[in-house]
């Protein structure tokens, strides 16, 4: 008999059952009982623990498993992960399905970015080596933007925005905030090809994110953020161009003098 028809009830509490199981297991491992690579209380253990049935058990543990928390190893038990091998489908789905626009995208990438600028920033006025070879990484992004705009090769000239913007992040240091901007790879990328769109030549792309460069060469640290936060300034009035939402004057001329 199909599950679904022979009683509706006892299915909903099932998966109720499931959920709860999943909080449980969720504040355990906060609590820092489990660390990446421990071995978790068996099936029997964790029905044991928690008072349910053991495919209460099963069934949680298989959705952790989807999302890349757990890996289950056949006669040797389930593990827990390293945070880098988390699926980023949940946090994905999350956007595609909820009514978020561009702004909002573009809000929650200047704010990571900005902690991650900034410490780029004083690292290259301490003279850090690793900071040298990311300044090193942002000019060759921008070479690739130039010779992207100057084919018209868009889905390129975009690639190689989000890589500059992503060795930014990179050089936070922070894993956390790396791993978010890589999930979000797909709504970043389309946030910044809408925002060429009133753009009238595409190398200014390249010029914009030069002058980033530029700004962090001086050593200056704020001054280079001050440019860097124009940089984004910049992008949300194109975005807002571009979906035709009207500019106020002041707005339009700052954009025009390149002042933002």
């Amino acid at each position: 008999m199909n599950l679904y028809q022979s009683d509706p009830e006892q299915h909903i509490a099932q998966r109720t059952v499931v959920a709860q199981v999943m909080t449980r297991l969720k504040e355990l491992i906060a609590s820092g009982r489990y660390k990446p690579g421990d071995r978790l209380p068996t099936e029997q253990e964790m029905a044991n623990m928690f008072g349910v049935g053991r495919s209460s058990i099963r069934e949680a543990i298989k959705v952790f498993q989807h999302l890349g928390v757990v890996d289950s190893r056949a006669a040797k038990g389930t593990f827990l992960r390293e945070r880098a091998n988390i699926s980023s489908e949940a946090i994905t789905w999350a956007m595609i399905l909820g009514d978020d626009d561009l702004s909002d995208v573009l809000e929650l990438r200047e704010t990571i970015e900005r902690v991650c600028f900034s410490r780029l920033s004083r690292r290259l006025a301490e003279s850090s080596d690793d900071a040298q070879r990311t300044l090193v990484q942002l000019a060759n992004q921008v070479a690739v933007m130039e010779q992207a705009a100057g084919s018209h090769q868009i889905q390129q000239l975009v690639e190689a925005d989000y890589r500059f913007h992503g060795h930014i992040v990179e050089a936070g240091g922070n894993r956390l905030f790396q791993a978010l901007y890589n999930s979000l790879h797909a709504f970043m990328s389309e946030e910044i090809r809408e925002s060429y769109t009133a753009m009238p030549d595409l190398t200014e792309v390249a010029r914009d994110h030069m002058e980033i460069v530029n700004a962090l060469h001086s050593s200056e640290t704020e001054s280079a953020k001050e440019r860097h936060r124009k940089h984004f300034e910049r992008t949300r009035l194109l975005l807002s161009q571009s979906v035709r939402r009207p500019l106020t004057d002041v707005q339009a001329i700052a954009l025009q003098n390149g002042d933002v």
